[in-house]
């Protein structure tokens, strides 16, 4: 197993660092543990319009950036602490969420902590969440990583994320602050994020030896240009905000899915869907599929039940997401 770190805090350096190793570095598992310094990450398919206070966050110089898994929007500062874990992954493998985080859970254990595995992705203390997790395949690659709050702002984060009311399923909950809370309030001594990342190397590594790794001057090279080519762009950041003629938005168990749509002729001209369903994959490829498609219900329920919906949107059914596209559920 060999363990990488990034050594800088700038959110679009440190998510092409993680796409560089998912991509090129095959041989064996790999865990990289990073932070971002004043950051909102969102979800693969995400609108920032809607997901991001964008006034707030300008004016508290908050750096915007798009990540390559699905699920939903988060803040990170220096008091958060992210994981990726890449590894081998065979189709019909488990890829469970519990299966990834089990290292994690038993390394806060050291502190007498017990967390538990909660929801489509969530990682709770004491009932509320302190790590959110997503997932994303490259081949015959599998990434999941995940947030650790460990002694964050949650003020701030409350700020500048928008929320939608959908999410609060009891209706005792008033705020984010109140569904979140932090490691460090359930410990007594300081914790101290170097300690904590040591706790995570000797999990995930079985308490065996990590190889600690360096990438080549290239390689480097070539993370730098990813980081300015993709992660740095508005392109890549600010897409997947349409202004389209029809919109739906249905909730299910595994996220929300918002679709937009641009009919001509009878025919999807345009297609784009948003939401914080847990993807494996990028759903542009399904969007593709359905762009110049009869706009009835039989012949895109026809489509969609050719695609392994599963690796777009986690247990949605062919016929669950067809209904997304006609009857409005707001």
């Amino acid at each position: 197993m060999k363990y990488l770190e990034t050594k800088k805090t700038d959110p679009y350096y440190n998510l092409a660092f993680e796409e560089y190793v998912l991509k090129h570095c095959q041989d064996g598992d790999y865990l990289l543990l990073w932070q971002n310094d004043n950051t909102i990450v969102m979800g693969l398919h995400q609108n920032p319009y809607e997901e991001i206070n964008l006034a707030r966050a300008e004016e508290l110089k908050v750096k915007i950036v798009r990540r390559i898994t699905g699920g939903g929007t988060v803040y990170h500062d220096l008091g958060n602490l992210n994981y990726s874990y890449i590894t081998d992954w065979k189709e019909g493998e488990d890829i469970a969420f519990g299966r990834f985080l089990q290292p994690v859970i038993e390394a806060f254990r050291k502190y007498g902590l017990h967390m538990e595995v909660k929801g489509r992705n969530d990682l709770l203390l004491d009932g509320k969440k302190v790590s959110g997790n997503a997932q994303a395949l490259e081949g015959n690659r599998i990434l999941q990583h995940g947030t650790l709050l460990i002694h964050s702002n949650l003020e701030f984060l409350s700020s500048v994320l928008n929320v939608s009311a959908e999410k609060f399923i009891s209706k005792s909950v008033k705020s984010v602050r109140s569904r979140i809370t932090n490691i460090q309030d359930y410990v007594e001594e300081p914790l101290d994020i170097e300690e904590v990342k040591q706790l995570l190397k000797e999990s995930f590594g079985r308490h065996e030896t990590f190889e600690e790794v360096e990438l080549t001057p290239e390689e480097f090279v070539q993370i730098e240009k990813l980081a300015e080519e993709k992660y740095r762009t508005k392109a890549w950041n600010f897409s997947r905000a349409p202004k389209f003629a029809y919109k739906n938005k249905r909730r299910f168990p595994d996220g929300s899915v918002e679709v937009h749509l641009q009919i001509t002729e009878g025919r999807i001209a345009r297609c784009v869907i948003n939401g914080d369903f847990l993807s494996l994959k990028s759903v542009c490829a399904v969007e593709e599929k359905l762009i110049g498609c009869l706009y009835d219900q039989k012949s895109i329920k026809e489509i969609l039940s050719e695609i392994p919906l599963s690796m777009y949107f986690g247990s949605v059914t062919a016929e669950e997401l067809a209904g997304c596209f006609f009857e409005s559920k707001d």
